[in-house]
């Protein structure tokens, strides 16, 4: 051991000398009493003089030993039992210094209510301690929505939302055209959709190939039995399946379930972990966590995340049979002992030296990495980004008002265009403004010219932006570019269009392409580029505030013809859209069964009965 600093106070020094060599707890005390930082032991005397001998590993240990001022010991009987107590201590005082792990929430889950008797796959952010079944993170929303796709499709299972499904007296649209089982109106037995959700569930898990076998039988079965539709119909599903499956494919070496820790650290010393999940060689989740505050031994980080992740209560995750991470720290035992009593059976922990598990294990230490750096790039953003932008537009100062413009129109009818308004890179929704375009002109070109019309003429004293973003390509660029000339009015501007494929479909994967007036080739600007995040962060908001615009009008416009009822007033019209959601699905209710359901006058639901019967 390194020779004791010289600098530690006469009070802290003596505690030193007296530790014992026997396990237990310490925590780490400031001058006010307010406990750092809780740690377990082996060895209390070794390993809590470690911490003022020698050079600390990093940063934020160092300052945690700067910090210190008193100590306090617990010993326990054994390893196991500091780790629990450990535990115990942690979750109740919060230490600053302790790992305090924040995920990335941008990361989703799929959440499954095994409770309710017809459950759907639903997409949310957050995992609660709600008795329901998640399955995740899922890094890739699109991949994974792609997936839910094609397990409605094939299992037929339902897509309404609760309020909407409850209400339902007739099957919808998506059972008409073969894409639902109709559990909202009893087309199919509970166990029958029990069987199909719980087949969907396991393709979610990891443990396709079970389904994907019986698949097979059925269709070989149906084949043998000249059955050629439905022999048809299997074939494609197992083709949709196998895509599903191969996207969850890695190469594992085997089929096992593993769990993999990857370990990176910033120069300041913040901490990252990336846990890399994988069932039956099939990887169903990666996600990142944060420890910026982490004052331990780096070696411990892994096992303190372990001890975080399986152990928080309601929302902890078992532990598979075998865990991979980069280092074991002290107490690795006691880890293993702790894991599998939670488990109730054998695990391994394993810090891989060559093979297969060493190159998943420096895959998460990767994806840790990577996740730090663009930490680093969302801290300095949005300044970061409106800095790219004045360098790649050739502003002379980055844009410090951008605004953009979408148009949202279904079927020529009820056309709209949104203006929004990013004052430093924020949204400024005080500033947003929104078009309603009655006997609009045929084209998206000629309504973006309108609109820009429309700004620049009716708002006089409106400041012009730094920077204006049109949604679509090459012709709304042209079409608006002659309206500015036209006006007299300077604004540099920049078009941004989906990615596309070599067919011509938009595709979420490609990414998307921006163009400048006056220059033949597209901007330079790559997916993880922060001018390339806001630039779309400014697209979508336009996108959002359009839409929500579009739908008020519909909204207004069923309201409408509803209040021409008698016994109808606003108030009851909003109250019947809400609980039926659509005018068609009152149109498909008796007078009695809508007087019951809305608990309305019989006399107001014949009313209405009669009056849609002839809209």
């Amino acid at each position: 051991m390194s020779e004791a600093r010289s600098d530690i106070p006469a009070p802290l020094a003596e505690k030193l000398e007296a530790l014992p060599d026997q396990p237990g707890v310490y925590q780490f005390l400031d001058s006010n009493g307010r406990i750092l930082y809780v740690g377990k032991a082996i060895s209390l005397s070794k390993r809590v003089r470690s911490y003022f001998s020698g050079k600390p590993d990093r940063a934020k240990t160092a300052l945690l030993i700067k910090k210190i001022a008193d100590l306090e010991i617990i010993l326990t009987a054994g390893e196991v039992e500091a780790l629990l107590l450990e535990n115990n201590l942690i979750k109740e005082r919060r230490p600053p210094f302790n790992i305090d792990l924040k995920d990335d929430k941008n990361y989703p889950y799929v959440r499954l209510d095994r409770q309710q008797k017809f459950p759907r796959f639903e997409v949310v952010r957050r995992r609660k301690a709600d008795g329901a079944r998640y399955f995740g993170p899922y890094p890739a929303v699109g991949a994974l929505r792609k997936t839910l796709a094609l397990l409605n499709k094939h299992f037929l299972l339902r897509r309404c939302r609760g309020e909407r499904f409850a209400n339902r007296v007739r099957p919808c649209l998506n059972y008409q055209m073969r894409l639902c089982s109709g559990p909202c109106c009893n087309q199919v037995s509970p166990a029958e959709y029990r069987r199909r959700i719980v087949s969907a569930a396991l393709i979610l898990g990891g443990r396709g190939e079970p389904v994907l076998r019986s698949l097979k039988r059925e269709m070989a079965k149906a084949a043998a039995a000249l059955d050629f539709e439905r022999a048809a119909g299997l074939r494609d599903a197992v083709a949709d399946l196998e895509l599903v499956l191969e996207n969850q494919a890695i190469d594992a070496g085997r089929d096992e379930d593993v769990d993999v820790v990857g370990c990176a650290f910033a120069a300041d010393g913040t901490g990252a972990l990336y846990l890399l999940t994988i069932r039956r060689g099939n990887v169903i989740g990666g996600r990142p966590f944060l420890s910026a505050d982490y004052g331990g031994d780096s070696e411990d980080l892994a096992g303190a995340f372990l001890q975080r992740h399986y152990g928080e209560a309601g929302v902890g995750e078992t532990p598979p049979p075998l865990i991979i991470v980069s280092s074991l720290g002290e107490g690795g035992a006691a880890l293993i002992d702790w894991l599998e009593n939670l488990s109730g059976r054998r695990v391994r922990l394993q810090v891989p030296e060559r093979g297969r598990r060493l190159q998943l294990l420096r895959l998460a230490e990767k994806n840790a990495f990577e996740f730090l750096q663009r930490r680093k790039s969302w801290a300095d953003f949005p300044e970061s980004a409106l800095t790219e932008l004045a360098r790649l537009c050739h502003l002379k100062q980055a844009p410090a008002v951008i605004e953009g413009v979408d148009i949202s129109n279904l079927q020529d009818e009820n056309v709209v265009a949104s203006l929004v308004c990013f004052r430093d890179g924020k949204a400024s929704k005080s500033e947003y403004r929104r078009y309603r375009l009655d006997n609009a002109p045929p084209d998206d070109f000629a309504r973006m010219a309108l609109v820009i019309r429309r700004r620049f003429c009716g708002a006089a004293g409106r400041p012009l932006p730094d920077l204006m973003l049109l949604d679509g390509g090459r012709p709304q660029l042209a079409a608006v570019s002659r309206v500015l000339l036209e006006l007299g009015v300077s604004v540099p501007l920049l078009a941004i269009a989906k990615g596309r494929d070599e067919r011509g479909a938009k595709k979420n994967a490609i990414p998307d392409i921006f163009f400048q007036p006056g220059r033949k080739e597209t901007l330079n600007l790559g997916p993880r580029a922060p001018a390339y995040r806001l630039l779309q962060q400014v697209r979508d908001e336009a996108h959002r505030y359009a839409i929500s615009y579009h739908r008020l009008l519909r909204q207004q416009g069923r309201e409408t013809l509803l209040l021409e009822i008698d016994g109808v007033g606003k108030k009851r019209a909003r109250q019947l859209l809400k609980m039926f959601g659509s005018v068609e699905a009152l149109n498909s209710l008796t007078p009695e069964e809508m007087a019951q359901k809305a608990a309305i006058p019989l006399s107001v639901a014949r009313n209405i009965a009669d009056f849609l019967r002839w809209v």
